[in-house]
């Protein structure tokens, strides 16, 4: 190690005391130097006693107790450099060279004395913060702390050690990858995620990682998605898939991602990745509900079939085929191909003895305006099925309404339209076709008047999704006078209000009173912890909205409004944490919040160094000697 003591630090009180002596103390030291073995020579015996007359001629010189104490441990005399090495740490109280010689004495000391062994860790912690990029005091701080089973400071030390990215290698390893495989255990014992995350994609960048390593990615991916984050279990399957690149598997679970997170057309392209590599039915599946979601019916309808044609031998077969059944009438009928629909459907078995089949049927027969057995259906519906939705709708109509009289043909149809188009308005709400949405509300509205404020609702969120606040808050008005007490619209007309800079003690009363009714709605709880976020109440939002977190562990507001919190309570960390799991999904303010998002990254990058240039500051006693002047 290069010494970053110069002759200057001899450190003497004045200049008389060289005149009252034959012997130059500068000229000792180099002497001595000379006869250590770290000097080239091969006498440190010699060496001690030179630097014992040192010592004695200037006894404030951090070098001379330095140099005497490396002596006499190359002289295999670690109990007597103790005193000497502590000296020149005392003397010089920010030198790093005398804190890693320090630091590296007790280490020697300490595979004998479990004693020494604080005192090393306590040594090298204060040479690696004054020289903080020399992987070799962080390794060694690193060994010392996990034989002290000191797991957190054995963390932070190899982590530094992975950083650095040493070029040293150990048994065909790197210096780098040994630290970034004992980050993972210990992060893995520890529980600390962002260190295991960090050690297993340091240890998966290289162009070829062991197998090891890409189980603990695999490992960690699942586990990502499992506790909610997704926008880094996508990183870990894409990295996997670099390395697996004719894994199907992989671009699979990456696809799975994308569709969870709402991010369809990007979904779309994974699972051409996987339909590449080995078609399945279950692609097949997920590529329709991505067409669907893209609003493309007409493509959607050839991947049902395809799934409907798979021969199906396990239990998950008959899932995808149960669910492509329904999907497959709901994309023809979307599409407005309602007489394919009834075809499809009376060719099925199934039809019967499911509500979403049937329900789709009865539709269809409107479409169609077969009125008889558009009325048989529902009938056999309002009986077997009343919760599903066009039921239950049915059962609403007055009994002259349903029954098609010889004077009452014309209201009776129109009933019935209405229907189809408040269930056809709901479908396309469901796949977030937000404009044809609003086409069927608004035409719904004009075949009756509105006898539930349901259809209001759809339409509010609807205009909200759009961007037409002003409209959604007028139309969440109209159905406040409907039904003043309904939760939903209590909630949804309250979380509008706090959003436009509405009447904050009437959106805090509209949602705390949807609360009440609904205490188990994570939409609501995330509109009271919002509310009281608004208020100036930041820990009280924090509890509330960790709580809607609970409720409702996909939902991007709920964590974009607990970083909010969290932000305002001055935990940055944790709030980035809860911006980076939002930042996985698709929503309408995704750019701010990343941009936001980087400038909290930068601000806490910040915060850490000027963390860590305190932490090498915090020992000092004394000042740092003016390495300039020559006291000599």
């Amino acid at each position: 190690m290069k010494s970053l003591i110069v002759p200057a630090l001899l450190g003497l009180a004045g200049g008389s005391l060289v005149a009252q002596h034959s012997e130059d103390p500068r000229a000792l030291i180099l002497q001595g130097r000379a006869l250590q073995r770290r000097g080239g020579g091969d006498n440190p015996a010699r060496a001690v006693a030179i630097f014992r007359r040192t010592t004695t001629l200037v006894p404030q010189s951090a070098e001379a107790h330095l140099r005497l104490s490396e002596a006499l441990m190359e002289a295999g005399d670690l109990e007597a450099a103790v005193d000497p090495g502590t000296q020149a740490t005392h003397l010089a109280p920010l030198n790093a060279e005398a804190w890693a010689h320090l630091g590296m004495l007790h280490y020697l000391r300490g595979r004998k004395l479990p004693e020494a062994q604080p005192l090393a860790q306590r040594a090298l912690q204060q040479a690696a913060s004054l020289m903080p990029t020399d992987a070799e005091l962080w390794t060694r701080l690193a060994e010392v702390a996990e034989t002290r089973k000191d797991e957190a400071a054995a963390l932070k030390a190899w982590i530094r050690v992975g950083r650095l990215r040493p070029p040293f290698s150990i048994q065909g390893k790197t210096l780098g990858e040994v630290a970034w495989e004992r980050v993972a255990a210990l992060a893995a014992n520890l529980k600390h995620y962002e260190a295991l995350r960090e050690a297993v994609l340091a240890l998966c960048q290289g162009k070829y990682p062991e197998a090891h390593s890409l189980r603990l990615l695999e490992d960690l991916a699942r586990d990502q998605v499992e506790k909610g984050f997704l926008g880094h279990a996508e990183d870990s399957f894409a990295l996997l898939g670099r390395h697996l690149p004719k894994e199907p598997a992989v671009w699979d679970n990456v696809a799975l991602i994308q569709i969870r997170t709402a991010r369809f057309e990007e979904a779309l392209e994974s699972l051409r990745r996987t339909e590449a590599l080995r078609p399945t039915s279950r692609g097949d599946y997920h590529a329709g509900l991505c067409l669907m979601n893209l609003g493309r019916f007409r493509e959607a309808v050839p991947r049902w079939q395809a799934v409907l044609k798979t021969q199906r031998f396990t239990k998950e077969d008959e899932e995808l085929a149960s669910g492509a059944r329904a999907l497959l009438a709901t994309s023809l009928l979307l599409d407005g191909r309602a007489q394919e629909t009834l075809e499809l459907l009376k060719g099925w078995p199934e039809t019967e003895q499911q509500s979403e089949l049937l329900a789709l049927r009865a539709q269809a027969y409107i479409q169609t305006q077969t009125w008889k057995q558009a009325r048989q259906v529902l009938r056999n519906g309002m009986t077997r099925f009343p919760a599903q939705g066009i039921f239950q709708l049915a059962r609403s109509l007055p009994a002259k309404r349903f029954e098609e009289g010889f004077f009452a043909k014309k209201e009776s149809r129109m009933a019935l339209t209405q229907i189809n188009l408040e269930v056809m308005a709901g479908l396309l709400g469901d796949f977030r076709r937000w404009e044809r949405c609003l086409d069927f509300v608004l035409l719904a509205r004009k075949a009756a008047p509105v006898r539930d404020i349901e259809l209001l609702l759809l339409q509010g969120n609807a205009l909200q999704e759009l961007g037409r606040l002003d409209e959604a808050m007028r139309i969440l008005r109209e159905g406040q006078r409907m039904n003043p007490g309904h939760p939903t619209l209590q909630n949804n007309l309250g979380y509008l209000l706090l959003e436009k800079g509405g009447d904050l003690p009437e959106a805090s009363a509209l949602i705390e009173a949807s609360l009440k009714q609904d205490p188990k709605n994570g939409s609501t709880m995330d509109s009271w912890g919002w509310a009281l976020f608004r208020q100036g109440q930041f820990k009280e939002a924090e509890d509330i909205l960790r709580k809607a977190a609970e409720l409702s562990p996909f939902s991007p507001e709920t964590r974009k409004h607990l970083g909010e919190a969290l932000l305002a309570l001055g935990r940055l960390e944790e709030a980035l944490e809860q911006w980076e799991r939002a930042l996985a999904y698709a929503f309408p303010d995704r750019k701010g919040l990343e941009e936001r998002a980087r400038e909290l990254r930068t601000r806490i990058a910040k915060k850490l160094a000027e963390a860590g240039q305190a932490d090498s500051e915090e020992p000092s006693e004394m000042p740092e000697p003016d390495l300039d002047e020559d006291p000599l």
